[in-house]
């Protein structure tokens, strides 16, 4: 998973959008929208502007995929 705010010219068909929030905007890759996972975003610091994610398998599942930090 990455963060990138700058889209613009950038080829994005392929990735599912997703409003999260107030004006937040979550462009998902295929690959990653096919796998049993449910991806919580935590938007958090001083004015929001800091976001965090957190992926879990659905319904107690074992996660399929580990984030590396």
């Amino acid at each position: 998973m990455s963060v990138d705010a700058h889209t613009k010219g950038r080829r994005l068909d392929g990735y599912r959008r997703h409003r999260v929030g107030d004006g937040l905007r979550v462009l998902v890759d295929p690959d990653l929208h096919r796998l049993p996972v449910e991806v919580i975003l935590v938007a958090g610091g001083l004015f929001g502007r800091s976001l965090d994610a957190r992926i879990d398998g659905i319904d107690g599942a074992a996660c399929p995929i580990e984030i590396l930090r």
